[in-house]
């Protein structure tokens, strides 16, 4: 449980700002509508893609998972300065101002909310699935599982050890984060650390993805992909995506 169960005067979903070394960074909060104060939530953090925005996520229901979530989850879509997510000033070993703005974001929300914080989760879509890639390197240690939809390495990676759960999806038409050159290395790094056994990625045809659990990992540690015939979406045909999601996230 968080610093935040029992607390009077929890935040209400709307949009906030805090302060981040001295820059303000803004985020959209939204909390079960029957939220109880003395029950620990899974929490989630939606990216945004580059080009996007924090309302967009918020408006299309954090990409899905606000319906599935059944007054289980509190999710928040933060904002990327001049939206993107190149976490600025990131080194070899740390982080920089976007996994700065996250970690603050954690410890705010935590702070004020009663959050199960063995069960927090990153998802999002092309940078902002590279974000799910950056947090997995630099907060191992704070993040249950990732998920990444067309992502890649955009936002970085510092010097990693700890085990991720990892969950993917990328289509094998795309164009922008070009497969099989993106999306299927950060998956690999993350079933290396989770001690699973290689794994080609799966065949798709039609609209039907092609699904596939990467065998032998650490129990706890899965890593799972989904790959479809299709464009750089977070939407492919089907609307199979948020179930795949949400049944990756709701197994912790």
């Amino acid at each position: 449980m968080s610093s935040g169960c029992g607390a009077a005067n929890a935040p209400k979903s709307a949009t906030y700002m805090i302060d981040v070394g001295g820059a303000a960074r803004s985020y959209i909060l939204r909390i079960p509508d029957n939220y109880d104060v003395n029950r620990p939530y899974r929490l989630i953090l939606a990216y945004h893609p580059l080009g996007g925005t924090a309302q967009m996520i918020a408006s299309s229901n954090y990409y899905g998972l606000w319906s599935m979530s059944n007054g289980s989850t509190i999710f928040a879509a933060p904002q990327g300065i001049d939206n993107a997510w190149n976490d600025t000033g990131r080194s070899r070993t740390a982080g920089g101002e976007d996994i700065a703005f996250t970690k603050a974001l954690v410890d705010d929300l935590t702070s004020k909310l009663c959050i199960d914080k063995s069960r927090i989760f990153s998802e999002g879509f092309s940078m902002g699935g590279s974000m799910s890639y950056a947090i997995a390197c630099a907060m191992g240690d704070v993040f249950r599982a990732v998920v990444a939809h067309s992502g890649g390495p955009m936002s970085g990676c510092v010097t990693h050890t700890k085990p991720v759960p990892y969950f993917m999806t990328h289509g094998t038409q795309d164009m922008v984060c070009t497969y099989p050159q993106y999306g299927v290395p950060q998956i690999n790094d993350f079933a290396k650390l989770n001690g699973c056994m290689p794994q080609e990625m799966p065949t798709p045809s039609g609209n039907t993805p092609a699904c596939v659990d990467f065998p032998g990992c650490m129990p706890g540690y899965p890593a799972r992909a989904c790959i479809f015939v299709g464009p750089h979406t977070p939407s492919p045909p089907g609307n199979w995506v948020p179930g795949e999601s949400w049944k990756f996230i709701s197994q912790f």
